[in-house]
């Protein structure tokens, strides 16, 4: 119920800040939800993202015009 009431919500994991979930103000409830970056740049990436793309281990990087690709290492 709290997190209905506020523009912020933080979800930490393990002890770590893992996602932020930032809501719009909007009569629809419209939310974004964010990955974390730590201060040293670590990144936790979502369980469902984990298993949908089968990310074990290590990852292959790549970085790209606008983004950096995140791809398992087959």
């Amino acid at each position: 119920m709290v997190s209905g009431q506020v523009r912020r919500t933080v979800r930490i994991r393990d002890g770590r800040t893992s996602t932020e979930t930032l809501c719009d103000g909007s009569p629809d409830g419209g939310a974004e939800e964010f990955a974390v970056l730590d201060r040293v740049g670590r990144l936790r990436l979502p369980d469902d993202y984990l298993r949908r793309y089968g990310l074990r281990h290590r990852v292959r990087l790549t970085a790209e015009d606008d983004h950096i690709g995140v791809w398992p290492d087959a």
